[in-house]
């Protein structure tokens, strides 16, 4: 007997892939959430010359600024460090290092403004002659990018829904509900695999991204349907069982469906590259679930369908002689 890469014995190993990874992104996301780099709250950042007056002091300076925020009782939630850039195509020294701090709504302007003075006199006196700017700044990024979130999340929903409702009309029972299991299965997984890997995203981006993970499921699984719609028309898959039938289907439906796939990262990567930061942090990370949609399509989603397409089978023939016996009996009378 063949073995098929495609087979009903094998769709527990895939479900058991899918728990497994499902199970530690819940975990993860208990313990620790998303990783939202936000840019709510406020920020204090502290800037001087890395090359030429504090070129050994960088320790100190933030040294400095974290003992005087302990020392009124606040907390950071986030530092980064911009390495200083050196200029060798002029004469001009351009080694500025930033040290950012975020912190959130909860502390006050008077109290970063009390901050800032501190660190300033401390740093002056320790580091006379030294250029060294600070900054309060107020972020409002997370609040701002919520509400276009929200819209885009809604659009790529009524999007799936319609392309859902296409592949219901458009190629059957079977390849719908194939098609529902699969995108709920693949907006699960991708949010699982967000909180595994880590990789930062705006705070309201989980919700938009799960919707373009939807979207993706489907637009990569009505590929599928398309080449199978295609290829079950041939005379020959009609003396063919269900498992023959969708093995062989997926021999040349694969090409098609990675081809599409590496179409839409083409445009991820472009898009993201090119756009505004804002937007550059939704595209690129669109990658992982379009990974996650093009393995669902072409392993998980065939396997799936094996067994309604089986029924599906069952029923037609049913259908096929008892339509058969109708003619005889008419052609008896």
């Amino acid at each position: 007997m063949t073995k098929h890469f495609y087979s009903v014995k094998k769709l527990p190993i895939f479900l058991a892939i899918s728990a497994v990874i499902l199970i530690a992104g819940i975990v993860l996301y208990a313990l620790f959430g998303f990783n939202c780099d936000s840019g709510a709250g406020k920020s204090f950042e502290v800037t001087y010359d890395a090359v030429v007056t504090i070129s050994d002091g960088g320790d100190r300076v933030e040294e400095v600024c974290e003992e005087t925020f302990s020392s009124v009782g606040i907390d950071y939630e986030k530092k980064y460090e911009a390495a200083p850039v050196i200029d060798s195509s002029s004469l001009a020294d351009t080694g500025d290092f930033t040290v950012r701090y975020l912190f959130g709504e909860d502390v006050s302007d008077e109290t970063l403004a009390a901050v800032k003075n501190t660190v300033e006199g401390v740093l002056t006196s320790e580091f006379e002659g030294a250029e060294i700017y600070i900054a309060v700044r107020s972020q409002a990024a997370a609040s701002t990018f919520a509400g276009p979130a929200w819209r885009g999340a809604v659009a790529l929903a009524v999007a799936a829904v319609v392309v859902l409702v296409y592949i219901g009309f458009r190629f059957g029972w079977g390849r719908t509900l194939t098609g529902l299991c699969l995108t709920v299965h693949d907006v699960f997984l991708t949010l699982a695999l967000f909180a595994l890997t880590r990789i930062p995203m705006a705070a309201a981006a989980p919700l938009l991204v799960a919707a373009a993970a939807a979207v993706i499921s489907l637009l990569l699984w009505m590929v599928q349907c398309m080449k199978m719609r295609e290829t079950f028309k041939d005379p020959a898959f009609r003396t063919m069982d269900a498992e023959e039938a969708v093995n062989e289907c997926c021999k040349s439906s694969c090409k098609t469906v990675l081809y599409v796939t590496a179409a839409l990262a083409v445009v991820f990567i472009v898009v993201g590259a090119v756009a505004a930061p804002g937007v550059r942090t939704f595209f690129l990370p669109l990658l992982l679930p379009l990974a996650v949609s093009a393995y669902s399509s072409l392993v998980l989603g065939p396997t799936l369908y094996l067994p309604m397409k089986k029924l599906d089978d069952r029923s037609n023939a049913k259908k096929g002689r008892y339509v058969g016996k109708k003619k005889a009996e008419k052609a008896e009378e």
